[in-house]
Order: structure tokens, then sequence, then C-alpha cells
């Protein structure tokens, strides 16, 4: 099952796409603004823990970022 959750907003700077589900990152550009970087950690190991995978990309458009969640379907 993938689950895609898409956004407006400017692109992932190259310096932590490689970084954004580890704890303490945040590619948030507001000084002004307190961030944690804990969001995509806890959804990195959410879907950890049901065998599944997440990951981030710049949108097509240079606009907006696609962040999709993929786990495994399991037959009963």
């Amino acid at each position: 099952v993938d689950l895609a959750i898409l956004n407006d907003g400017p692109p992932l700077p190259p310096d932590i796409a490689d970084r954004l589900f580890d704890p303490m990152v945040s590619s948030a550009r507001d000084a002004r603004k307190t961030h944690l970087g804990l969001g995509l950690y806890i959804v990195r190991l959410v879907a950890e823990s049901h065998r599944g995978v997440v990951s981030a990309q710049n949108r097509d458009s240079d606009r907006g970022v696609e962040v999709t969640v993929t786990l495994p379907l399991i037959s009963n």
C-alpha cells in the first residue's frame, strides 16, 4: 500500500534530503518558528514498525515535496 502526501511549498534543499527522516532534522527556513524535527522521524518509526518504508522527493514542478509511506499487504 502506498500513501503519498504532497505539498506545494519550497523544494527540499539537497543538504537535508538524505537526512529528512532522522531525529532533530527540519527543512524549515523560518527562524521565527520553532521546529523540533521529530514529525517525519516519527512517521519513519511507525512505518518501519509495520515493515514499511518512507521516502521523500521534490515534485517534478520543483514546487513542493512528495512524501510516500509504503506498507506491505499482509494476507490472513
